[in-house]
């Protein structure tokens, strides 16, 4: 039997290349970045690669350089942050985003594939990748690669999502684990690429490895876990998992949960960090 083909309605697996659509994702990727939960996440997972002043980064799969910028931040006034993705789109939209922040002349954007880095070896103190390579067909095949690039006693580090773990509030838990099933199988390439990172990160040769997890929550029911509910309900009508009139009554349901103030929906990321071995 054939194995389950995962993420075939992953929308961000292949590099952008339209500008509306690539407008329209931005706008998501931004949003997701502003949420306070989001902003603490990322403090304390670029925190753990000891980012300061002077120091050479690299941010694979930059996407519109939410990292980029707040590593950009940490490293001022005379390191650089190299961000690199495949999608020129949003490499665009990423450099109006560091001109507008004051940001441009830290940063230098590079399209590029995560798994095959056009970098030399050793070149930066800090590579890392935030939910991108689980939208990466085969994107282990990254975690060696960030390994070479990265000097002996450098860190490399990976936050990435579980989407077996989505959390909705939702008064019908049977329907709500078809629509998280669905979701997870379809919506992402490899939406269990974060459970097998600390294996990854020690076949790479990488040490002092060590996990958290960051489960980022939302109460708002216009911000970004409202969009990937709606969305997870649209994909399990698309592949079967559940029906039309199925997905209209989860929805009235969540809507009528965030009408009267219950909204909740979030879902667990892993961080993942190690050290490169060398003198």
């Amino acid at each position: 039997m054939a194995p389950p083909e995962y993420g075939r309605l992953d929308v961000w697996k292949r590099a952008t290349t339209d500008a509306a659509q690539a407008r329209e994702l931005a706008g998501r990727l931004e949003l997701r970045a502003q949420s306070p939960d989001e902003v603490a996440v990322r403090a304390a997972y670029l925190a753990l690669l000891g980012l300061g002043p002077g120091m050479q980064v690299l941010d694979v799969g930059c996407g519109t350089g939410a990292v980029t910028r707040d590593a950009a931040r940490r490293v001022a006034p005379d390191g650089l942050v190299a961000g690199l993705d495949p999608s020129p789109a949003f490499l665009a939209i990423a450099r109006e985003l560091a001109e507008r922040d004051g940001l441009a002349a830290l940063i230098r954007l590079r399209e590029g594939d995560a798994r095959g880095l056009p970098f030399g070896e050793a070149e930066f103190d800090v590579v890392v990748a935030a939910t991108a390579l689980s939208h990466v067909p085969d994107g282990a095949r990254a975690v060696p690669e960030m390994a070479r690039v990265v000097r002996p006693g450098g860190r490399v580090g990976i936050f990435d999502l579980d989407t077996e773990s989505l959390i909705v509030a939702h008064p019908d838990r049977a329907l709500t684990r078809r629509v998280v099933a669905a979701h997870s199988d379809h919506a992402v390439t490899d939406g269990w690429l974060g459970r097998r990172l600390p294996g990854l990160f020690a076949e790479a040769g990488l040490r002092d490895i060590g996990v958290r997890a960051f489960t980022p929550l939302e109460r708002d029911p216009n911000g970004f876990y409202a969009g990937v509910a709606e969305r997870a309900a649209q994909i399990a009508v698309e592949t079967g998992s559940i029906t039309e009139d199925e997905r209209g009554r989860w929805l009235d349901a969540l809507h009528a949960e965030a009408a009267a103030g219950r909204f909740l929906a979030g879902r667990t990321h892993l961080f993942v960090w190690g050290v490169r071995s060398g003198p």
